[in-house]
């Protein structure tokens, strides 16, 4: 059997080589922070493993069975990974696991994520990691076949409970597709137990904004309804149920608003509230629309009529800027407007008349509302800038245009990565050092943040298979997080680099006010450089010059930042 403990960024695949991981020889911890790293273990044949001393027999009985055992006087936290298939018939390890016993093929790599939790108490200092594998055969005993050792030095550095304050992450949620994949019955109190869950996962990678839906199917599925390579319902639907009342007019239940305002709220998720499906909605072919709505764009809003006991859409403009005022007043009511922001995702060129007379008729019902809008494109950033108060801005925008935008909307931008650029992303197949750099790339863009399309966007068979739509959206492109059989949500390796990411982006704000030359020394060796217009080769591919750094080099880079602050 073959051992080894590599770097917690490495990405295991079933393309397994002559080349041996590179082995750790040396791990630096630090205190208030999840340390980790990975244990490989593969001898080419069908194994069954197990994570603690449970009896757990595999339906191939005549396998061997490798029993794992973990000596650490740190805390330690031991998962399987397991693997997603992405392009050209490679798996890819990412999926952390609840589950103690595992069985992998020969073909692969069993990777095992070894988590370190350390408090703010632990004492800096040496530490010993040893992990004995013992092989058994049903019902013999267990046979010592290898033993990994290696020194762990917990570092004097502490890192705050805040780490996460300063950094502006707006990953979108999809509420609807979240009680879908666990089917259970939309706003019940199950949904809104898994809404609890996802809420402390986004927390604790320090999530700002609360995704609310405000009008039905704002992007119309992502096209699940022409796209047919993998199963897929990716409609979202409105948080907000409208009824037409015995006189005849519209009145609003913000029950479940509220709720999930609150529950997001009692998660820390409270900054920025980004209110979808009333602003630029999309316009997509095929798509039945209201075409009697006399209102630029076609928005979906649901109501039960209790006349005729009957379920309708609105198709009156007065009707529509009706609920817009019923909903722009609760919000002022419980408190919260001035973190509202009507959200508009990649407006086309050949919508900007639309959107203007959408803006302007939103306007008309109240002058203070604020606006946010994602560009993927130059020439519409160009056109519709004045009229926004919160541009986020595509990877290749943002190289080219985040010195005007500092300047036009201090404090005020994001950057996004969505199906491009290339490199660096968080696809499947993506280096987990492209997620971990989003952290430094958000300093140096200067927006402090970035945002991510999509958190829970998840296809039929997303515990097995997470394809969809691939000749747009690269696999993975959908989601951070899995759900699990059990009825809980599991993270992945991409989601812990991200938290790491944001704890480089600590350190490097931190080196900045301390010392902004040698920081700025610091980013330029690191990156190569550290000017973003030298980026991207066009709008897709990034400078292949660049984002190649090795896990040795982000550890040294960290290291330079600590004890730049001493």
């Amino acid at each position: 059997m073959q051992a080894y403990l590599v770097h917690e960024s490495y990405k295991a695949t079933n393309r397994l080589t002559a080349e041996q991981p590179q082995e750790l020889t040396e791990l630096t911890f630090y205190k208030n922070s999840k340390n980790a790293c990975q244990l490989l273990l593969h001898d080419g044949r069908k194994n069954h493993f197990v994570l603690s001393n449970e009896f757990s027999i595999p339906d191939a009985i005549e396998i061997p069975i490798y029993r794992i055992a973990i000596e650490s006087s740190l805390p330690v936290k031991a998962q399987f990974i397991d693997y997603y298939l992405g392009n050209e018939d490679i798996l890819y390890a990412d999926k952390l696991l609840e589950q103690t016993v595992k069985t992998y093929s020969g073909d692969r790599y069993a990777p095992i994520y070894l988590e370190f939790p350390l408090d703010t108490e632990i004492k800096s200092g040496s530490y010993s990691l040893e992990i004995t594998v013992y092989r058994s055969y049903l019902t013999a005993g267990d046979e010592e076949v290898v033993t990994k050792k290696l020194m762990i030095d917990v570092s004097d550095y502490c890192f705050p409970d805040n780490v996460t304050q300063k950094f502006n992450l707006d990953i979108w949620q999809q509420p609807s597709n979240l009680a879908r994949s666990f089917q259970v019955p939309l706003w019940s109190e199950t949904h809104f137990r898994l809404i609890r869950e996802m809420a402390a996962s986004l927390a604790a990678i320090g999530q700002k904004s609360v995704t609310v839906i405000a009008g039905e199917i704002p992007w119309k599925g992502w096209f699940n309804y022409i796209v047919k390579d993998y199963p897929a319902n990716l409609y979202e639907y409105s948080m907000i149920k409208v009824k037409k009342d015995l006189k005849g007019e519209l009145t609003c239940d913000f029950t479940i608003l509220d709720r999930y305002l609150q529950t997001m709220a009692e998660a820390g998720i409270d900054q920025e509230i980004n209110v979808f499906g009333l602003l630029g909605v999309w316009q997509v072919p095929f798509f039945p629309l209201i075409q009697q709505l006399d209102y630029p764009e076609k928005i979906v809003v649901r109501y039960f009529d209790e006349v005729l006991q009957k379920i309708g859409f609105i198709e009156n403009k007065n009707e529509l800027k009706s609920y817009f005022n019923q909903l722009f007043e609760h919000f002022k009511e419980i408190e919260v407007w001035d973190k509202v922001r009507i959200i508009s995702d990649e407006p086309k060129i050949h919508e900007i008349d639309t959107f203007k007379a959408s803006l302007a008729e939103l306007k008309s019902v109240d002058t203070s509302v604020q606006i946010k809008v994602a560009f993927d494109k130059e020439n519409v950033l160009e056109q519709l800038l004045p009229d926004v108060d919160f541009p986020v801005t595509s990877f290749y925008c943002t190289c080219n245009h985040y010195q005007q935008l500092t300047q036009s909307h201090p404090g005020k931008t994001q950057y996004y990565i969505c199906n491009y650029p290339d490199r660096p992303n968080t696809f499947l197949h993506s280096s987990l050092l492209e997620t971990r750099i989003q952290g430094i790339l958000a300093h140096c863009f200067k927006t402090d943040g970035m945002l991510r399309w999509a958190y829970n966007c998840w296809p039929e068979n997303v515990r097995e298979d997470i394809r969809y739509n691939t000749s747009s959206l690269p696999i993975g492109d959908t989601c951070l997080i899995y759900p699990s059989y059990s009825g809980q949500l599991l993270l992945s390796l991409r989601y812990k680099q991200l938290q790491r990411g944001i704890e480089d982006f600590y350190l490097v704000k931190e080196a900045v006010k301390k010392n902004p030359i040698v920081t700025q020394q610091l980013l330029d060796a690191f990156l190569g450089s550290s000017e973003p217009k030298e980026w991207m080769k066009d709008s897709h591919t990034s400078n292949q010059r660049l984002f190649n750094q090795q896990a040795d080099e982000y550890e040294a880079f960290r290291k330079q930042l600590i004890a730049s602050l001493s």
